[in-house]
């Protein structure tokens, strides 16, 4: 008879996300999972199967919870541009503030490994491909109010945006907040 978990898969694999997010994957080794998510080598491999797809869980998990906490805000946007300005600049003062120090899990993955493996580009491009819907049901919905050009490119216009918002989550770790809000306005301006 097979034995019951002990954890919740959810709660280890929070844990994971943080070794990845701090360390990468390169450099997360299976003791130091072992270490953060409190569960043994084997519960490691037989819940996961390995290294990797503890990693998987943590990418899938991670998007999921940019989903609820920082797109929610875009999630429920009536098309107001400013929306995407204030989705911007938070992203900015939560790396700046301390709260994710690491920036975007997933931007830090796209450089670290971004084509070297299948699955992991899979989860990347998931990512990814979230992040556009979002932006282009805010763009459609900012169209309609007029707030943007009748003749921009929507689909063009959100695939600018994942990339700033991508590009955004690399050089907040380094640049001042102030040319970081610069570059945010930037992007505003190039909306309209």
């Amino acid at each position: 008879m097979p034995r019951k978990k002990q954890y919740s898969e959810s709660e280890v694999i929070d844990k994971a996300v943080n070794a990845f997010w701090e360390h990468g994957y390169a450099a997360t080794s299976i003791r130091h999972l072992e270490s953060e998510m409190g569960i043994n080598p084997f519960s490691i491999y037989s819940s996961f199967g390995s290294k990797k797809g503890v990693f998987i869980k943590a990418l899938e998990q991670y998007k999921s919870q940019v989903k609820h906490i920082f797109l929610s805000d875009l999630l429920k946007s009536d098309g107001n541009i400013n929306d995407i300005r204030k989705f911007l600049l938070a992203f900015v003062n939560s790396v700046k503030s301390g709260k994710t120090p690491n920036g975007c899990l997933m931007a830090n993955t796209a450089m670290d490994m971004g084509s070297k493996d299948k699955e992991i580009k899979l989860q990347l491009k998931s990512f990814f491909k979230l992040l556009k819907e979002v932006f282009i049901d805010v763009l459609k919905k900012a169209k309609s109010k007029k707030q943007i050009s009748k003749t921009a490119n929507i689909e063009g216009y959100a695939n600018f945006l994942v990339v700033c918002t991508e590009g955004l989550a690399v050089t907040a770790k380094v640049l001042e907040e102030r040319d970081l809000n610069d570059f945010v306005e930037v992007t505003i301006k190039t909306l309209k």
